[in-house]
């Protein structure tokens, strides 16, 4: 009785499952390929000078701005594996974003229509330190976390 049983219901449903399992785990091979930019750091310049960097999450770098105004603008470059240098991918495709932990202490401006490029500029708000992280979002996910950075307001 239980072996009639075994191959009526349970051995399909195991089978239509496991193969359900297997084909969705495969590309797609109709869905265009989109490659990943592969960082595993970044750079932050500030007219042609490097001001700060953070590689694989580590840094023993702040960045700086000064109360009651916008900083100088900030270029972004990243780094591979190797540490090589590399510019930033297509901002229309994958977006520059932050999180601010205290945006009470300091803000991020980019110019009007240049929302999500690879360049923004601090403000500082009020004296204090906060923490950012930075990340390259790709189809609302973050393809890359750099990992936290603190930021020191001066006067």
């Amino acid at each position: 009785m239980f072996s009639l049983i075994l191959k009526r219901r349970i051995l399909p449903f195991l089978i239509l499952s496991l193969s359900i399992f297997i084909f969705s785990c495969k590309d797609d091979p109709l869905e265009p390929k989109l490659d990943h930019f592969e960082a595993e750091g970044i750079v932050f310049y500030q007219s042609g000078i490097k001001v700060a960097e953070i590689f694989r999450g580590v840094t023993q770098d702040t960045l700086f701005a000064q109360v009651g105004q916008t900083s100088v603008h900030f270029e972004v470059k990243f780094f591979d594996s190797s540490k090589n240098e590399m510019d930033p991918p297509d901002h229309t495709k994958q977006p520059f974003a932050w999180e601010v932990q205290d945006t009470s202490i300091v803000g991020i401006w980019q110019h009007p229509g240049e929302e999500g490029s690879y360049e923004f500029h601090l403000v500082g708000k009020q004296l204090g330190v906060t923490n950012i992280e930075f990340f390259i979002m790709h189809e609302g996910h973050a393809d890359f976390r750099s990992g936290i950075i603190p930021v020191k307001v001066i006067n």
